[in-house]
């Protein structure tokens, strides 16, 4: 295949971000878009014009002119979307959450892995320069037996009484703080260490929200006895930006790591990666993060270019397949459920 006809249904804010990016890719085609709102439809069909446009998401999925779409429509409706896509034999790049119920996230990875179809899920932070080095680091084991983790996701979100209109308030659309910011950092703890073994110590509490919870918290357990310790907040008016932080202890050293740069201690000196004893920090922009096209970060951009690049290349994606978010799902059901 030397070219990918790529469709978009939901074409929202990060609808519109993610056409923006997959159109650079040269070896894609745009050409179908499905969003209910006429305005919308009407608005992209000015400007693109040998684009077709949907109404109904089924009819993109049954047109024959696509093989793969980006789903970007409420949670509520990614099973049915991504089911009927696989049964049209198409390739899905989902936003998260990837569901909002294992049960049918795991039917859904079962598809798409028998039928053979690339699936991915939006699970950003796996492509950020940062945390990509963090991996790299723990896997050459710099700073020893990983013991503990503390990872914190903090955001000025909800900083008023919500209404009880609008998908943030209601979880079946995928509101409130665990699905919106948890789910990152479960798929996170997830990227760097695997599935755990156990939750336990969770907790979810209110501040202005009526359904659904603005701060949580729980302690995951991995092989070994590592834990690690999570904490998302979006409540908290003293952030302006949202801020992913971390702080990883092993027997050698420690890590921590945010959006913006990362730090490690060693108690010795690494010769082979000449790292001395102590502390050394790297700023972000000191890590080479090569992109072909920067919006909102390089990460959004190298997530759907792999996307693409695995189905050109008819390869397992290196993003988060839908396996992968299965158990992030299971995680999260756990948090609500206990």
């Amino acid at each position: 295949m030397d070219k990918v006809r790529v469709g978009i249904i939901g074409m929202g804010r990060m609808g519109l971000t993610h056409y923006s990016i997959i159109n650079t890719h040269p070896a894609v085609e745009m050409t179908a878009i499905a969003d209910t709102q006429s305005m919308m439809l009407n608005m992209m069909k000015k400007y693109l014009p040998s684009v077709k446009m949907f109404d109904d998401y089924k009819d993109l999925l049954k047109s024959g002119l696509v093989d793969a779409v980006i789903v970007c429509t409420p949670s509520v409706m990614h099973y049915d979307v991504c089911k009927m896509a696989c049964e049209n034999g198409i390739n899905v790049f989902c936003e998260k959450p990837f569901t909002t119920s294992p049960a049918q996230a795991k039917e859904l990875a079962d598809m798409f892995e028998k039928k053979g179809l690339v699936n991915q899920v939006g699970y950003v932070y796996r492509f950020d320069a940062v945390f990509g080095k963090v991996k790299e680091m723990l896997g050459k084991q710099l700073i020893g037996k990983v013991v503990h983790t503390n990872v914190q996701f903090l955001s000025s979100t909800i900083s008023k009484i919500q209404p009880e209109k609008g998908w943030r308030s209601k979880r079946e659309n995928g509101g409130g703080a665990t699905y919106e910011m948890g789910s990152h950092v479960i798929d996170l703890m997830e990227f760097f260490f695997g599935k755990p073994q156990k939750i336990v110590g969770t907790m979810m509490n209110q501040v202005y929200s009526e359904a659904v919870e603005d701060i949580a918290d729980a302690q995951l357990v991995y092989e070994g006895g590592m834990s690690a310790n999570i904490h998302v907040n979006w409540s908290d008016y003293t952030y302006r930006k949202p801020m992913l932080k971390l702080d990883i202890h092993g027997s050698k050293g420690k890590i921590q790591a945010d959006l913006y740069g990362y730090k490690v201690f060693l108690r010795e000196e690494n010769v082979e990666e000449g790292l001395p004893e102590g502390w050394t920090s790297v700023p972000m922009n000191m890590i080479p993060d090569p992109c072909p096209f920067y919006v909102r970060g390089t990460s959004f951009t190298k997530q759907l270019y792999e996307f693409a690049d695995a189905i050109l290349e008819k390869r397992k994606s290196n993003g988060c397949a839908f396996r992968e978010a299965v158990d992030t799902q299971n995680v999260i059901h756990y948090i609500f459920e206990h």
